[in-house]
């Protein structure tokens, strides 16, 4: 059975409110909280039980015929939705905004946030990589090529030349996970990106014109990246629909300061993953990072990928290295504290969205504790200045208590 072939006057209350987010999120597998559970009815319950391995049931909706319905606890829905995200699919998740106690008629349900490949910051995420969502904006003669990792709260933009193999290198070379396009998009590109590469696309003409973030692109001064960052942004918060102060300010890419590789390059020197398997294992980022931290991985693999051109930069690079190695003790001490410290980036990332744990609190107070050891040591070899941060850490170490 199909929505668009239902009598929706013989539909019960609940399935016509069913039926009204879901016009607004037709391409969307909604999560529908009902009770204990999240339900999806129609097309959105025959796609999950086939992907998902669920038992496709039935609900009495008012028809004479019972609509396909399937479901999963609300407690444990987090692999079911990282399954469908991972395998292309959107979800959005449909969440009772009253308390059905307290109602007199129908429980008010809204959307309270759409999961997509680029738009994931939970824990699922593979610690030591990347999650780029990306935009790409036509202005018909060159693109704004914007991208963010949103469980980091990194911006990204740069201007690329009207060039399909330009353009489908630059965004092969971030490995961006899920796309936005406006409408002008040439569809024979986008047909190529998402059939060749299976990079998830929509097209999506909004453009952020508030004033909350206007912080991300306050030091850019090209209108044409101004307009590309704000169209990513426009459509995180949409999906999102939470705090995302945690995004920074964007990053302008000089492509002049990185020597730049094509995608067959790239894939041939095996810089992050072997041509074979496609796996991390045997690349040479499997061989250089002794990182302690995630954030220092995914920094590395960043600089691999990223190689510098600029004289400068690569002899303070070399100096910071000699300054390690001759103040081997304190490097030794540094390496111990770093391995105190989790993802801090992802954990403040998932703070500031509110969708953080008790066990994300415990994380980032272990992390804190360590903090002013860094900031002297940092400090001892003339590397740079950190905050401490020890007001929040003293917050932190009251308010929790840990039960052994």
């Amino acid at each position: 059975m199909k929505r668009s072939e239902i009598d929706k006057e013989k539909l019960s209350p609940m399935m016509v409110k069913y039926l009204e987010i879901k016009e607004k999120y037709n391409d969307t597998i909604i999560f529908y909280r009902i009770g204990d559970f999240y339900e999806m009815f129609f097309e959105d319950a025959v796609i999950a039980s086939r992907e998902l391995e669920l038992t496709l049931t039935g609900k009495n909706a008012g028809l004479d015929e019972r609509v396909p319905m399937c479901g999963v606890p609300h407690h444990a829905y987090l692999p079911y939705l990282e399954k469908l995200v991972e395998k292309g699919y959107k979800v959005a998740i449909c969440e009772q905004l009253t308390d059905p106690k307290e109602s007199k008629g129908l429980v008010d349900r809204g959307i309270i946030e759409v999961v997509t490949k680029g738009t994931l910051i939970d824990e699922s995420l593979k610690a030591n990589d990347f999650n780029y969502i990306g935009s790409i904006y036509d202005f018909e003669y060159c693109y704004g090529f914007s991208y963010a990792d949103i469980s980091t709260g990194y911006v990204y933009t740069s201007i690329v030349e009207y060039d399909e193999d330009i353009l489908i290198n630059k965004i092969l070379s971030k490995n961006v996970k899920e796309l936005i396009v406006n409408s002008k998009f040439d569809r024979n590109i986008l047909s190529t990106i998402k059939d060749k590469y299976h990079i998830l696309i929509s097209i999506y003409d909004d453009v952020y014109d508030g004033e909350e973030y206007q912080y991300i692109t306050k030091k850019i001064e090209d209108v044409r990246l101004k307009t590309g960052v704000n169209h990513l942004i426009s459509y995180i918060l949409e999906n999102k629909k939470g705090d995302m102060s945690h995004l920074q300010e964007c990053n302008l890419i000089d492509d002049s300061n990185y020597l730049l590789f094509d995608s067959h390059t790239r894939r041939n020197l095996e810089l992050t993953e072997t041509l074979r398997e496609k796996e991390r294992m045997f690349s040479l980022l499997w061989l250089l990072d002794k990182t302690k931290t995630a954030m220092g991985s995914r920094l590395l693999k960043y600089n691999i990928e990223n190689p510098l051109t600029s004289i400068k930069a690569i002899n303070k690079r070399y100096d910071m290295v000699e300054t390690l190695l001759e103040e081997f003790i304190l490097k030794e001490d540094l390496k111990n504290l770093l391995y105190e410290v989790y993802d801090l980036e992802r954990l403040s990332g998932r703070i500031a969205f509110g969708n953080a744990n008790a066990r994300d609190l415990l994380q980032l107070k272990s992390s804190l504790k360590v903090l002013p050891d860094i900031k002297n040591i940092l400090n001892a070899i003339k590397f740079k200045d950190i905050e401490p941060l020890t007001d929040l850490y003293e917050l932190l170490e009251k308010s929790i208590y840990t039960y052994i």
